[in-house]
């Protein structure tokens, strides 16, 4: 009977260090890019303007891909808006249970030269709390002088990674003296993907002038007469309306144009999200597109609709 024991508890034993030993199961994830590249310098690249105080983004199969040093990657570019001479940025990677972007942070000259780069090791990595998920964060100064462009990208390495982040049980705990919680710190993989935010801070700002003016006409100043002013009272309204549409249509040429660059870009990712269906997406490109200044994204959105 002693001899059956044993046996069955060296069995037990040894089948529970077979599952132990046993490697678990993990699902492959992809982060090679088999999209061609649209652009091979940096210059042939599409720059979304920095204005307003913050810019949500992802990085997704709709965004840009570019040959980097490290390879291909998605990315995105941003480029200061003409007003603005100085700004402090803040970049915020989300970390999300399937992912997080590992970014790399190109600022250029405005003859597209890398001037700086920050790599992944220069983010903090900032724990969630009650409002906000765990991030990679960084701060960094942009001028328009040296370094009005910024590109977003993630090398390969950085994709093939991933990152243990203390888990918010255990966080709120220390924060508020307790226990220790028998919890395991998530590992979040590096994805190709991912969400992002610029938190934006002008610190100058400089004038400029339009790139497109509109030349204004000599007008004589008629003497007024009885006559001339009992015309006037009889002009109809349909005609004060027609000046005002006029007015208004100068001034929209006075604004500041898009990019053509820009322009193309957009045009592209609302066709892009009209084809996948992505009707949601595409609306919210063409009024981003709108308010940076474009004059054909409701157009091009209209025509894809209408097909």
């Amino acid at each position: 009977m002693k001899i059956i024991k044993t046996t069955l508890a060296a069995l037990l034993i040894a089948s529970l260090a077979g599952c132990a030993a046993s490697p678990a199961e993990q699902a492959v994830k992809n982060v090679t890019i088999t999209q061609p590249a649209c652009c091979e310098t940096f210059s042939e690249f599409a720059w979304i303007p920095m204005n307003g105080d913050s810019i949500d983004f992802a990085v997704d199969e709709y965004s840009q891909v570019g040959n980097f040093a490290e390879g291909k990657s998605y990315f995105t570019g941003f480029v200061l808006p003409e007003n603005v001479e100085r700004m402090r940025v803040e970049l915020k990677s989300w970390m999300r249970s399937t992912g997080v972007f590992a970014p790399k942070v190109l600022l250029l000259s405005p003859t597209f030269q890398v001037v700086d780069s920050y790599e992944l090791s220069d983010f903090e990595v900032k724990p969630s709390d009650m409002l906000r998920l765990s991030s990679y964060r960084k701060s960094f100064d942009m001028n328009q002088a040296t370094t009005p462009y910024l590109v977003v990208y993630s090398p390969l390495a950085y994709r093939e990674g991933s990152i243990q982040i203390p888990h918010p049980e255990r966080v709120r705990a220390e924060e508020l003296g307790l226990a220790r919680p028998m919890v395991t710190d998530p590992t979040i993989q590096h994805q190709k993907f991912g969400s992002l935010e610029l938190d934006l801070k002008p610190l100058a700002l400089r004038s400029y002038r339009s790139h497109t003016t509109v030349p204004q006409k000599a007008v004589s100043q008629p003497v007024e007469t009885a006559e001339s002013v009992e015309a006037v009272a009889t002009v109809p309204a349909a005609s004060m309306v027609l000046s005002n549409t006029a007015v208004q249509q100068s001034s929209a040429v006075n604004s500041p144009a898009m990019l053509p660059e820009t322009e193309a870009f957009y045009n592209n990712q609302i066709q892009l999200a009209v084809e996948k269906k992505d009707i949601q997406r595409a609306l919210k490109l063409m009024e981003e597109a709108k308010r940076a200044g474009s004059a054909t994204a409701e157009n091009t959105f209209i025509k894809l609709i209408q097909k």
